[in-house]
């Protein structure tokens, strides 16, 4: 199966509206008459205007532009190479609670017989092993663990023109394009927008080539600990309350930790959190499967470093959900990592590329990543990640890195957790845990 993606819709005028961007900072008239200026100039004059301004290096002004897109039956190797892009919105088919079982595959192009008939065959066995799970009781959100990065995914896109700029010539002559279903994803959206929206039609072949890093031969050490605070701002608590003194027009004095909490924990209830944003953390994840690193990339307001899947693969560790241990199916679960493994030491042996050996990933393997957020965002991370209802890898993973991040500074992040401790209230309504008075006891005390 191959999927396609689709340009759904886009800004009404989109010509006129960046047009209008492009001329406000040196036409007279107010925002309106701009507008109606670009409106009456017509397609052709705004496009040449907007290729103009584009031509200067002003790209900004393709932010007035929204284009809205469908991706359907990709690979979901190529779900977490767009979701990486934090300019843009998705909205993903879970794995959580749809069965996948029928969902189907992508399949690279294969030039040998053999050499498909492995891949098919493997992959099949997998989905199989999907099936097998389900039907001994354990859950979606586990059972999808065995699935292979190659399984379909479907979801929408929504991003500015910029970013979608940004994004085909990434999959096109960037990163995505060592691997054809990426190349061909980005030459499709080149060629829908040179007939909707010629504008965008801005290939950068020779910016977007890769550039390889002069990184000398080493061997990868991963710490003991599941999560690692490996730097981050030196006194946190002090800092924001600066920031919060400055943002009022006056000098912090000394404060005492009673009066920083007090500041700290009104900040949190601010819908606006700038202060909090001085600070920032470097978390390292010593391992995380690839369904849970999904999780952490949606959050957008951070910097994350994640392995090259293609050149990394350890089939040796993977994610084991107790659902499956209690249902008997360890056995099987293991079996699933081992055949795909086998498969693709096979294929390599037999000349297959990287870029076609990246689709029998299975979702439970596990990566190390690091994760740079301020304390705005650590707020939303942990409200969700850390309640009830997350899911529970990424839920293990967050109350860990709470715990190193309370360790360190107490002052700041003893304040923070799932939604029930910091607000008092549950969100969930129906799909509350019925639990909220144990949470927020457990939030309060020593994780």
């Amino acid at each position: 199966m191959q999927g396609h993606v689709t340009i759904l819709g886009f800004t009404p005028n989109i010509e006129a509206m960046i047009a209008s961007g492009g001329r406000i900072s040196t036409m007279d008239g107010t925002a309106d008459e701009i507008f109606e200026t670009s409106i009456a100039a017509g397609r052709e004059k705004n496009e040449k205007l907007i290729g103009k301004v584009l031509s200067s290096g002003h790209t900004s002004v393709l932010e007035h532009g929204f284009v809205n897109l469908a991706f359907e039956n990709v690979s979901v190797l190529a779900e977490q190479f767009l979701i990486e892009f934090r300019l843009a919105s998705f909205t993903v088919k879970s794995r959580r609670y749809v069965d996948f079982s029928r969902a189907g595959y992508v399949s690279p192009d294969w030039t040998d017989d053999v050499q498909k008939t492995i891949f098919d065959e493997t992959v099949r066995g997998l989905f199989a092993i999907y099936d097998e799970l389900e039907a001994a009781g354990v859950p979606k959100e586990d059972a999808r663990f065995v699935l292979p990065y190659c399984f379909c995914s479907n979801f929408f896109c929504s991003m500015n023109a910029r970013e979608l700029l940004h994004v085909m010539n990434e999959l096109r002559y960037g990163r995505g394009s060592e691997i054809p279903e990426l190349w061909a994803l980005g030459e499709s959206l080149f060629l829908q927008c040179e007939e909707k929206l010629p504008f965008l039609a801005v290939r950068k072949k020779d910016a977007y080539a890769k550039k390889t890093l002069p990184l000398p031969d080493g061997v990868p050490v991963l710490p003991e600990a599941q999560v690692t605070l490996l730097d981050g701002t030196r006194e946190p608590e002090k800092l924001i309350c600066r920031a919060a003194y400055l943002a009022n027009g006056m000098q912090a004095p000394g404060l005492t930790r009673d009066e920083q909490a007090r500041i700290l924990r009104t900040l949190l209830q601010n819908n606006r959190k700038r202060e909090l944003e001085q600070a920032s953390f470097t978390l390292l994840y010593s391992g995380m499967s690839l369904a849970a690193l999904t999780h952490l990339t949606r959050h957008r307001m951070q910097a994350l470093c994640a392995p090259d899947l293609l050149q990394n693969a350890d089939y040796s560790r993977f994610v084991l959900p107790e659902s499956v241990r209690k249902a008997g199916m360890e056995a099987r679960y293991r079996e699933a990592f081992s055949v795909a493994e086998a498969a693709a030491r096979k294929l390599s042996s037999m000349g297959v590329g990287k870029d076609a050996l990246s689709y029998l990933l299975v979702s439970g393997l596990q990566v190390p990543v690091v994760s740079t957020m301020n304390a705005g965002e650590l707020y939303t991370f942990f409200r969700l990640r850390t309640c009830e209802r997350a899911q529970w890898e990424i839920r293990e993973l967050a109350t860990e890195a709470l715990k190193v991040l309370r360790a360190a500074h107490p002052g700041l992040f003893s304040l923070y957790g799932p939604t029930c401790f910091m607000t008092g209230a549950c969100p969930e309504g129906r799909m509350c845990c019925g639990k909220t008075a144990q949470v927020r006891e457990k939030f309060s005390g020593t994780l």
